[in-house]
């Protein structure tokens, strides 16, 4: 005898175009994992399952590669860690370009000083380093436009707690660059 459905559970439904759109774009249409980043073939992921009363709101959606998707639902990922992947995501899209986000997990796997740029590429920069993200250091008096960029401290320990989906470090991490910019009053919780 066939099984009655939950009448407590929802169907699933198809996700309008415009919602797809949404999470790949504040995704960069990547995957959404810090240390993944897979472009194209993604797909769309509940962070909180329909079954288990999650919606279709785009603050429940996230974008995954196959492989993470299939990670998370073999118990690889923990479900606290795709949502402060999303949440942090959130916060610098907000933040920052899709360029300045890659930029930081580039320089997170970059050894130091391996990006060199000319003072104008120094100033694309500017939202990572008025953020305190990274450093720019001048490299040598034969070149005096030349300038070295690499991860800040606090650059580092922010990329470094996103990867590890580690809620206590990242809002730390936040809230020491607060601090140093003299904002200790603004709340740095995700």
């Amino acid at each position: 005898m066939p099984k009655s459905p939950n009448p407590n559970s929802r169907q699933r439904e198809r996700l309008p175009l415009e919602t797809k759109i949404a999470v790949l774009a504040e995704a960069g249409y990547r995957c959404a994992v810090p240390t993944c980043r897979t472009m194209l073939a993604l797909d769309i992921h509940h962070i909180y399952a329909l079954s288990d009363g999650g919606d279709d709101e785009l603050s429940n959606l996230i974008a995954l590669c196959p492989t993470c998707h299939r990670l998370y639902h073999n118990g690889t990922f923990s479900a606290d860690a795709v949502a402060l992947w999303k949440a942090t995501l959130v916060s610098l899209s907000r933040t920052f370009d899709a360029n300045a986000i890659d930029l930081l997990l580039f320089l997170s796997q970059a050894a130091e000083g391996f990006l060199s740029l000319s003072g104008d590429g120094v100033l694309r920069l500017a939202s990572l380093l008025s953020a305190g993200m990274v450093e720019v250091q001048k490299q040598g008096r034969a070149s005096p436009f030349v300038y070295s960029v690499s991860l800040s401290s606090q650059g580092r320990r922010l990329v470094d707690a996103w990867k590890r989906g580690d809620r206590g470090a990242l809002a730390a991490a936040l809230s020491s660059a607060q601090v140093g910019r003299g904002d200790e009053g603004q709340d740095a919780t995700l």
